[in-house]
């Protein structure tokens, strides 16, 4: 009878740390008052819905005067030598400057690209990202959007376009991902106090509570069975619709007097 082949140790190749997040591009909408102050009447209503939501507190609900759409992060040189060495070595420098230089040189394309129409969002779907274990009622991030037609397109469009220039220069981080235009609304990887590992909330009870019910789109319902690319389709709902007027690149974790994020660089996107 043969011998059994000697045990071998399962061997996995080291992964390069992942680099510090200092900066991101975006389409800021917090700004918008009307927006706000909607977006908060709907937040405000989960967090007095009786019965409670199970996981739901003040500490996730992100701020509404920090709402936007992420474009794009990037892992800036903060230090002079290391955008030295990076220049020395025929790269573009990934410095703070070079992307300001950059999103000025984004901009006359935006507005090819936009026409001469406003730039408009509607906020009309809502759903989470990926649960853990594909449960409703272990959430960790909740978002709103435009769900289809032209703010979208035009969005994503954005979106696609900024991503591409920025990769190029070697300025973004590549997060393996397609871009996913979204708003964040919860998120638990905010919660305080903080604790060892990130404790989810139940989507599944926002969907049955008279918040959600208050901002549905009529004719749709919370327990839709409307499936999607595979998975079940984002809720329909209706927080309105804002004018795009911005780009910004802001700094991460930042907080500004109103409690934005601190845009460092910011493009105006309307026409004179």
């Amino acid at each position: 009878m043969a011998g059994r082949p000697p045990w071998t140790p399962y061997y996995r190749e080291p992964q390069a740390p992942r680099p510090r997040l200092t900066h991101f591009i975006c389409i800021p909408i917090g700004h918008n008052e009307a927006l706000r102050d909607t977006v908060s009447e709907f937040t405000n209503a989960l967090l007095d819905a009786k019965p409670s939501i199970p996981g739901l507190d003040a500490s996730i609900v992100v701020p509404a005067r920090r709402l936007h759409f992420t474009l794009g992060v990037m892992s800036l040189d903060l230090e002079e030598t290391s955008a030295q060495g990076t220049a020395a070595a025929g790269k573009v420098p990934r410095t703070l400057d070079a992307a300001k230089e950059l999103l000025r040189e984004v901009k006359p394309k935006i507005m090819e690209l936009l026409g001469e129409e406003t730039f408009r969002v509607p906020l009309n779907s809502l759903d989470i990202m990926k649960p853990e274990g594909g449960d409703r009622a272990r959430a960790h991030v909740m978002w709103v959007g435009p769900t289809e037609g032209e703010g979208l397109k035009k969005l994503e469009e954005v979106g696609k376009l900024v991503q591409s220039m920025f990769k190029a220069a070697g300025l973004l981080v590549d997060e393996d991902r397609p871009l996913k235009t979204h708003c964040t609304v919860l998120n638990t990887v905010y919660r305080k106090p903080a604790l060892k590992w990130r404790f989810p909330f139940s989507y599944q009870s926002i969907l049955a509570s008279d918040a959600l019910k208050a901002i549905l789109v009529q004719n749709d319902t919370a327990d839709s069975d409307k499936v999607e690319r595979g998975r079940r389709a984002p809720i329909r709902v209706d927080l309105g619709e804002c004018p795009v007027d911005e780009i910004q690149i802001c700094e991460m974790g930042s907080w500004g007097a109103e409690g934005e994020y601190v845009a460092v660089a910011r493009e105006s996107l309307t026409r004179a």
